[in-house]
This record gives C-alpha cells, sequence and structure tokens, in this order.
C-alpha cells in the first residue's frame, strides 16, 4: 500500500497535479480577503480630485463587501500616499507588493508616477488597473500588465479642438507641464491642429515643482489666443487661468479630464466661468447612463457626496471587480489577466468596455463639459 501511495505521488507531481493541502494563492489573496494596492496623491496638488476618486471607488467596493465580497472574500484596497511625486512612487508600488502582499494595484494617479512602476509591475507580473491618466505610453504598445479604463489624453486634445473649430476658433495656444503629461497631451494638441491646416498660437510649458511662471503667460497672451489649453495639474492650471485672466485675456480656456473636480472648481471661483472640461465618464447627474443613477443611489446610502471625480473611481472599481468575478473562484494574477482580457462590450452602465489581448484601453468615451456661472458642470 505504501508503495503505491509512494507510486501515485510521483506520477501526480510528473504531471502537475496539486492537492488541494498543496494548493497555492497569489500574494494578495486569503480565505476571506483580496487586498489591493494604490499609490496617490492623497497630500500635494491633486490630493481634492485624488480623494473624490478614491471616494467614489470605495462607494462601488463596500457595496460589494457589504453583498459578501467577490467570491466571498471582501476586496481591501490600501492606499499610500506619494504627495503627487513619481519619485515616491516605486517606493511604495515594492512596498505594496513585498510588503503588503497586494493582489493587483489599481488607481495610480499620474503620468510619471504610472510611467515610473512599469519596470517593477513587468519584473513582478502584478496587473495595473484603471491607472488614472491618459498618457499614450500606457496604451501603446499594449502592455501585458495594463488595463486602461479611462480614453487617452490625445483622444481627449482632439475632441476639444474639433470643438473649438467648429466654433469658429484658429488662434488656439497651450500651456502645458513639461513633463510626460504634458509632452503627451502637446503631441496630441500639434497633431490635431495640423490635421486642420494651422499651427498653435503660441506654446508656454512650465517645470515641476511650478515656479514663476510671468513670462509664459506675457507670451502666450502676447498672441491674443482665442483659445487656450491649459495643462498641468488641478491647483497649477488654476494658477494658470487665474494669472492670464488677471494679464488681460480674454481666451475661451479649455482644459481636460484629470481636473474634472469640484476641488479644482472651488478653487477657481469666478475665474472657472466658462471653462471648458473634457470628460471621460459619464457626468453624475446623468440622466441617460443608468451608471449614474446607480452611483447616486449608493452614494447617498453610504451617506457620502457624489462627484464627477467619483464617477471614475466608481466606474473603475466596476471595471476591478467584474475582473476579480472572472477570474473564478480560487484567483490568480494570470487568471485576472485573461478575464479582463475576454471582456467584450461589458456594459457598465451606458458605458461599454472592451479589452483583448492586443487592446487593453478600455473605453473611448470623451465629451464636452463647461462650468456654468454657479460653478456647476453642464454637460
Amino acid at each position: 500500500m505504501n508503495a503505491r501511495r509512494f507510486a501515485w505521488g510521483m506520477i501526480a507531481a510528473t504531471l502537475g497535479f496539486v492537492t488541494p493541502m498543496a494548493a497555492h494563492a497569489d500574494p494578495g489573496i486569503s480565505k476571506s480577503t483580496i487586498r489591493i494596492g494604490q499609490s496617490a496623491g492623497v497630500t500635494g496638488p491633486v490630493a481634492g480630485s485624488v480623494k473624490e476618486q478614491i471616494a467614489g471607488a470605495q462607494v462601488y467596493l463596500k457595496t460589494i463587501n457589504a453583498n459578501g465580497g467577490v467570491g466571498g472574500r471582501r476586496i481591501e484596497l490600501v492606499t499610500y500616499d506619494d504627495g503627487f511625486d513619481a519619485k515616491r512612487t516605486p517606493d511604495n508600488v515594492r512596498k505594496l507588493i513585498h510588503e503588503d502582499k497586494v493582489f493587483a494595484l489599481f488607481m495610480v494617479r499620474g503620468t510619471p508616477q504610472n510611467e515610473s512602476i512599469l519596470p517593477i509591475i513587468a519584473t513582478e507580473k502584478v496587473p495595473l488597473i484603471a491607472p488614472l491618466t491618459g498618457a499614450i505610453t500606457l496604451h501603446r504598445p499594449v502592455n501585458r500588465y495594463v488595463f486602461n479604463v479611462r480614453a487617452k489624453y490625445q483622444d481627449e486634445v482632439a475632441r476639444a479642438i474639433n470643438h473649438l473649430a467648429t466654433s469658429g476658433m484658429s488662434r488656439i495656444a497651450i500651456f502645458y507641464a513639461n513633463d510626460g503629461f504634458g509632452q503627451d497631451v502637446f503631441e496630441g494638441f500639434t497633431t490635431a491642429l495640423q490635421a486642420r491646416g494651422v499651427q498653435p498660437a503660441a506654446a508656454a510649458s512650465f517645470n515641476r515643482p511650478m515656479g514663476d511662471i510671468s513670462q509664459g503667460v506675457a507670451n502666450v497672451n502676447k498672441s491674443s489666443p482665442q483659445a487656450v489649453m491649459v495643462i498641468g495639474s488641478g491647483s497649477e492650471a488654476a494658477r494658470i487661468i487665474k494669472e492670464m485672466k488677471k494679464a488681460g485675456s480674454q481666451a475661451q480656456f479649455v482644459t481636460l479630464s484629470n481636473n474634472a473636480a469640484d476641488s479644482f472648481i472651488k478653487e477657481l471661483a469666478d475665474d472657472g466661468r466658462g471653462l471648458i472640461i473634457t470628460q471621460v465618464v459619464p457626468g453624475m447627474n446623468s440622466s441617460q447612463m443608468s451608471i449614474a443613477s446607480e452611483y447616486r443611489s449608493m452614494a447617498k446610502a453610504q451617506n457620502v457626496e457624489a462627484s464627477n471625480a467619483g464617477m471614475e473611481g466608481f466606474m473603475s472599481a466596476k471595471v476591478l471587480v467584474e475582473g476579480l468575478r472572472r477570474a473564478g473562484p480560487e484567483p490568480t494574477r494570470e487568471r485576472l489577466i485573461a478575464a479582463l482580457e475576454g471582456l467584450r462590450d461589458y456594459d457598465l452602465g451606458g458605458i461599454l468596455i472592451s479589452y483583448s489581448a492586443t487592446r487593453h484601453t478600455g473605453s473611448s468615451f470623451v465629451e464636452m463639459s463647461i462650468v456654468s456661472s454657479t460653478g456647476k458642470l453642464i454637460r
């Protein structure tokens, strides 16, 4: 009998059979929890929008957890603050992977921040779901471990330029952050203008942390632009707009979805009136998409204030949870990747998400909004 058991054990080992006692779960998976990691600027220049985005994600995750979690496991989000400093993000992510043993990464905020951790996730083979950036470097070439939910920044820029052009504007300037984020947007900006046979009216940039921008303001205003695209984080973009208006600019100002936050609009105060903001998620008050009413209902039940930035977190959390569900009762990182790549036209409630092995851009949704005279975003 012992000889037979030994022989069967050798056969099982040879064929790769694993008994339940020997089964090994990936890091971050226990009988009761799935641990997910995040690094984001909870403090610093994007703190307001980051807090709104996290609150939106938690609205959905808490609802899922209250109803038994995913496969009986609660989702635990571990967040470390990087102050929106890309030099701090890799250390946070290493700690999340090696010490906190997270299963996957989620909603890391910022272009240089996400770019800084790409070598880490490739080495560790850890999926990154819903990075909070539209940088082209996270979309092309396709990175096996990165699953973007939002559209690309360059898609937002193209939509904005089209809107301005159809409104009769051809003298369009740009004021942008001189880093990976700003350069990505600047590339899309010049490409969109060239497609219409025009050149930028003016271009100015600033280095981070932002210092004196008076020369850039003067140079842009000197060109008498009809519109100015302002590319930076919330506090940076607010300062540019305020200083340009103080210097006499009458231009139409436009910024991107990274500034679609209540905190940003409040910081602008009266200078925010008429500002155009591109959007990559439905408005929280949308009457046409059920995801908006779902978000508002869940937020109200938890006594959480709904916001447009929170909608991105909510939408991202829905994609994360669906991926975990499809990864099966014993999820692994590889099964999560396969599950997400198998999503085809998954309806979040008016927004369709699709991935494949050759496409990790979940949504191409972009629309325009404007800040009203009462400080509200109107779609």
